[in-house]
């Protein structure tokens, strides 16, 4: 059966568990999509496990009596993840490369861990809707950007979701920009990231993110219309959901001078159309319930 068209079970409690540069939350999530009880931490900056370990505990002890027990932990990550492998390696987070988060979350919660990025599941969340249903029976083609600490993006083409041989099909953050630009993280030079996060911006500025200049503003733009430009055409996408603190802090200014730079790349027919459309930030408990309903089995995890 086609990847996109797999069909969705019941839905079922679950663990949420969300990682990000900069926020750690974890909450139960009923049946019904609700969020029983929840909790978030700024992420630790040495060892952000013992911190996510030790949340996880007491959202599990916060339960109210007769909450459903969970059933299966959905775990969303800023990229790049490895579903498959299940470890992340999650900009900004210390000592977390190739992170094994499905195993850890395995031995400390005796269930089955899904692994799946934010952009990933939001997207999931956009086309199936909060309530499991397919949203958009048609057949949506479309990147999902979320901006933060780090960039995070996946793709939808014809309502199909695609994986790659890790889970980060239709990513923008290490599509270069600029060749030979800023060094990022990952030891790329003119990587998006280096250009759009916004940790990234902020140790460049030396100042808060909304004190950006009209000048980074619209080099950041800029740096994001080429991005979405390249992934476009290489998927053939018309729109692009994007969110995230930096959309919302540096807005229209900046989604300006990104459609500007669009329009200067994209001249070929299928793609010169290309609309960026900035969007609220999807719950992102509720986009780890959608996350969920991949999980391969239900059974509790046994040792030995």
């Amino acid at each position: 059966m086609p990847e996109g068209d797999d069909p969705v079970p019941d839905a079922l409690s679950t663990l949420a568990v969300v990682v990000e540069g900069a926020r750690l939350v974890a909450g139960l999530v009923d049946e019904n999509g609700t969020i029983v009880v929840r909790d978030r931490i700024a992420t630790p900056t040495r060892d952000a496990w013992a911190g996510l370990a030790a949340m996880i505990r007491r959202v599990l002890a916060a339960a109210p009596d007769g909450a459903p027990q969970p059933t299966s932990v959905a775990t969303i990550c800023s990229g790049p993840v490895d579903s498959r492998a299940g470890t992340v390696s999650p900009p900004g987070i210390y000592n977390w490369a190739n992170f094994p988060v499905r195993e850890r979350l395995e031995e400390l919660t005796e269930l089955p861990v899904v692994v799946d990025s934010l952009a990933g599941a939001m997207a999931e969340l956009r086309r199936r809707g909060p309530d499991g249903r397919r949203a958009d029976p048609d057949g949506a083609s479309f990147l999902e950007v979320a901006l933060g600490t780090s960039v995070d993006s996946a793709c939808l083409v014809g309502g199909r979701r695609l994986r790659g041989a890790h889970g980060n099909a239709g990513s923008i953050a290490h599509v270069n920009v600029v060749p030979g630009g800023k060094p990022c993280w990952c030891g790329a030079e003119g990587c998006a990231e280096a250009y759009l996060a916004t940790t990234a911006i902020e140790t460049e500025m030396n100042r808060p993110l909304q004190r950006a200049t009209p000048s980074i503003v619209e080099r950041t733009g800029i740096m994001l219309g080429r991005a979405l430009s390249t992934v476009a055409v290489t998927v053939d996408v018309s729109l692009a959901h994007v969110s995230g603190p930096l959309v919302d802090t540096l807005g229209q200014p900046m989604l300006q001078a990104a459609r500007s730079e669009i329009a200067v790349r994209s001249r070929l027919s299928n793609v010169v159309d290309l609309e960026v459309r900035p969007d609220g930030e999807v719950p992102l408990l509720v986009a780890a319930v959608v996350a969920a309903r991949h999980a391969p089995d239900p059974s509790p995890v046994t040792s030995g």
